[in-house]
C-alpha cells in the first residue's frame, strides 16, 4: 500500500502562490500532491485545454492533483448574488465546473455544504439548506456519472456525521462520497473514532489535521495543530480509512485561528437537536485531557500558539505533519501486510 501524502492549497493561501508555483512548492518539500480549492483556483477561465495541460504537468512531476467544487448550497450562492437562485439554476451553473474537474483528471471532488456560520443562520434554517443542496446534487448526478466523478461531501464546520450519512443515503453512491476532515469532527461535536468508523466506507478524500480543545467562559474553543501534536489518536483514525480505501490520498490542511464552541449556551446547543449526551461528554473529556497537558507543559495553550504569526509557523507545521504521517502510514502498511 503506497499512500500518497499531499496538502490542501488553503494551508499556503496566504503565500499567494500561483497554481504552478504551488506544484513546485510541493515538489521541493517532498509532498506527493496538492488538493486545490476548485478548478477556477488553477485556471480562472475554466479553459478545458489549459486544465488538461496542468494535469499533465502535475503528472510529469509525479504529483496527484485534486480539486473541489463550489458549494452546491444554493442559499449561499443566493446570498452572494443578492437574489434567489433556484436549485436547478445553481446546478446548471456548477455543470461547467464539473467539466473542468474532468479535464483535470479528477475522479473525486471535495465539496462543502456550509461554512461555520451557515448552520446557525436564523433566516434560512439549516435543515432547509440541506434539502435544497440535495436537490442540486440530484440535478448534477447525470453529469457526474457521465464523467465518473464522485463528489466528496466534507465534514466541514457544518454537517454532523448523522446529517452527512442521511444525505449520502439519498444520493447515488456512484457519485457521492466523503471528504473526512479529521480535526473538524470535534467542531461539530462528533466523537472522532466512532465517526471515522462510520464514514470509512464512504471516504474518498481527506483533510488531515490535528486539533486541541480548551475550556473558555462560554464552553470550549477549538484550534488546529500539526498532525501528531494534538489530541486526536491519528493512527486509530487513519486505520479504518485505509482499510476501506488503500488508495486514499492524505491531504494535510492546516490553518491559524481558534473557533468558539459555546457548549454552555443553550441557544447554541439547540442548533444540534440530535446531539447525544455521550458525544458532548466525549468533547468535555478531550478538553479535560488537553487542559492536563497544558498544565504539565506538553501542549502549548491556544493563545500562546496564536501569538506566533501564521507565516512564521506554516512551513514547520506542514513539515512536521508530513514526517509524522509518513511514519504512521509506514507502520500501518506493515500491520496490513
Amino acid at each position: 500500500m503506497a499512500v500518497r501524502i499531499g496538502f490542501d492549497q488553503y494551508s499556503v493561501a496566504h503565500r499567494d502562490l500561483s497554481a504552478e508555483a504551488t506544484l513546485q512548492f510541493a515538489v521541493e518539500r517532498g509532498f506527493d500532491g496538492v488538493q486545490f480549492l476548485d478548478p477556477a483556483s488553477i485556471e480562472p477561465a475554466l479553459d478545458l485545454g489549459r486544465l488538461r495541460d496542468f494535469h499533465h504537468r502535475a503528472e510529469a512531476l509525479g504529483l496527484y492533483v485534486e480539486a473541489g467544487l463550489p458549494s452546491p448550497n444554493p442559499i449561499r450562492h443566493s446570498r452572494r448574488l443578492e437574489r434567489e437562485i433556484p436549485p436547478r439554476e445553481h446546478a446548471h451553473q456548477l455543470a461547467r465546473h464539473v467539466d473542468a474537474l474532468a479535464a483535470l483528471g479528477c475522479r473525486r471532488a471535495r465539496v462543502y455544504v456550509g461554512d461555520r456560520h451557515d448552520r446557525f443562520r436564523t433566516d434560512v434554517r439549516w435543515d432547509v439548506q440541506r434539502v435544497v443542496t440535495l436537490e442540486v446534487l440530484h440535478a448534477l448526478t447525470p453529469r457526474l456519472r457521465d464523467h465518473g466523478i464522485r463528489l466528496a461531501l466534507e465534514t466541514h464546520a457544518d454537517l454532523t456525521v448523522d446529517e452527512l450519512l442521511a444525505l449520502l443515503d439519498r444520493l447515488d453512491p456512484a457519485v457521492a462520497g466523503v471528504t473526512l476532515d479529521t480535526g473538524n469532527l470535534l467542531m461539530r461535536l462528533d466523537e472522532p473514532l466512532a465517526a471515522a468508523e462510520r464514514l470509512a466506507p464512504w471516504v474518498v478524500a481527506t483533510h488531515i489535521k490535528d486539533a486541541v480543545l480548551a475550556f473558555t467562559a462560554r464552553g470550549l474553543c477549538w484550534q488546529a495543530r500539526p498532525v501528531g501534536s494534538g489530541i486526536l489518536p491519528m493512527p486509530d483514525l487513519l486505520a479504518p480509512l485505509l482499510r476501506a480505501n488503500p488508495d486514499l490520498t492524505l491531504s494535510i490542511e492546516l490553518h491559524p485561528r481558534t473557533y468558539d464552541l459555546p457548549i454552555f449556551d443553550k441557544t447554541w446547543l439547540a442548533f444540534f437537536p440530535a446531539l447525544r449526551p455521550e458525544c458532548l461528554a466525549a468533547m468535555v473529556a478531550l478538553a479535560l485531557r488537553c487542559e492536563h497537558r497544558f498544565a504539565e507543559g506538553s501542549l502549548l495553550r491556544p493563545e500562546l500558539v496564536e501569538s506566533i504569526p501564521w507565516a512564521d509557523r506554516d512551513l514547520d507545521w506542514l513539515a512536521s505533519s508530513l514526517g509524522y504521517l509518513r511514519r504512521v502510514v509506514q507502520g500501518l502498511t506493515r500491520f496490513y501486510k
